[in-house]
């Protein structure tokens, strides 16, 4: 199964406002140490997992969801943890469905929280996630629009009628649209207060925590939470669910693979994805850098080859990586034949120095 980072800008279904029981499983990961991972019937507000550390005179959240809301529903299940105050929130990279319910912690601790990520992620959501907002806000009243004018006369985007069944779906996504749309126009990103070049550790009891940037990879600025004392890391999207990949489009593949090893020489024994289940073990880790070592390598080679990169497309094969991955699943095995031609895109500039 395919299990990617949701974008702002290219959602199948708009999110809805989420409520405190709808979006999360909250699971124990070890003393202290929980996931919240989006339960499979959430509203797409939910977006991206998040971990949750309780310390000994507060929590830290890793990642803050698409919306305001989402984050409101995590505040809450949070206090069916512990009376504890939020104190640090990192945001593992730019990508609007793990930064956009920052706000929320703002405004239930004014002046309390700490905002933490790399230098890079802090640029980027100043420059990426905040403008993305704008044409958002710019775009969605118009697609609304155009979605209510198709359901009046019940026809889909083609212009082809609709069933009933299709009509009742259309118009669940719509009040989706709608209810998104409403926090958008509320929406105040808060950008990270704390930002640090390669390492972060908080000496916070009963736990150091550390915050890592080994490189570029599914952004260039993702960071690691690593908690030696539980030998648990917690990714974001450098690593999502089992049987499938990161959503490539701002990816560095061939330093991806570098950062996903370097991220396997730590002692962990449960990773906490920014998507999907908790992973018991490194094996998905290793898979995947092999996967994007094998598209760096084969790209840099064409690259110096001289080759174009529709040429670098019928080049590279990586059929052995991707069998390992998607193991025989028919739908995994359709998505990634549309994605390893932008992870093919992304190494090729990456090899021509480009971004």
């Amino acid at each position: 199964m395919r299990i990617v980072a949701v974008c702002l800008l290219a959602l199948l279904l708009m999110p809805v406002a989420v409520s405190a029981g709808d979006a999360f499983e909250i699971q124990k990961v070890a003393d202290g140490v929980y996931i919240a991972m989006r339960k499979p019937t959430a509203p797409m507000a939910v977006g991206s997992n998040a971990a949750i550390i309780i310390n000994e005179d507060h929590v830290v959240v890793v990642d803050t969801h698409y919306t305001p809301s989402a984050a409101r529903a995590l505040l809450a299940e949070i206090k069916q943890l512990t009376d504890k105050p939020v104190r640090y929130v990192v945001n593992s990279h730019w990508h609007n469905d793990h930064v956009q319910g920052n706000q929320a912690y703002f405004n239930v601790f004014p002046g309390g929280v700490e905002f933490i990520s790399s230098h890079a992620t802090r640029e980027d959501i100043e420059k990426k996630a905040i403008p993305s907002v704008k044409q958002e806000l710019e775009n969605l009243p118009k697609q609304i629009a155009e979605a209510e004018e198709q359901l009046a006369k019940g026809v889909g985007q083609d212009g082809q009628p609709i069933t009933a069944e299709q009509a009742q779906r259309r118009r669940a996504q719509l009040e989706q649209r709608k209810a998104y749309l409403g926090e958008l126009r509320e929406l105040q990103i808060s950008l990270p207060t704390i930002t640090f070049e390669r390492s972060l550790t908080l000496h916070r009891e009963p736990r150091p925590i550390h915050v890592l940037f080994f490189g570029r990879g599914h952004t260039r600025g993702d960071v690691v939470v690593y908690l030696p004392k539980e030998k648990v890391v917690i990714t974001g999207d450098l690593v999502t669910g089992a049987n499938g990949w990161p959503f490539p489009r701002d990816s560095y593949p061939a330093a991806w693979a570098r950062t996903l090893r370097a991220i396997a020489e730590l002692d962990f024994a449960r990773l906490i994805p920014g998507h999907g289940a908790v992973h018991e073990d490194k094996a998905h880790v290793e898979r995947l850098a092999a996967l994007f070592a094998a598209v760096g390598e084969q790209v840099q080679a064409a690259v110096k080859r001289g080759l174009t990169l529709e040429q670098t497309q019928q080049k590279v094969n990586v059929d052995a990586q991707r069998d390992a991955i998607v193991r025989g699943d028919a739908q995994g095995l359709r998505a990634f034949a549309v994605d390893i031609k932008t992870i093919i895109a992304r190494a090729y500039l990456e090899a021509k120095g480009e971004e």
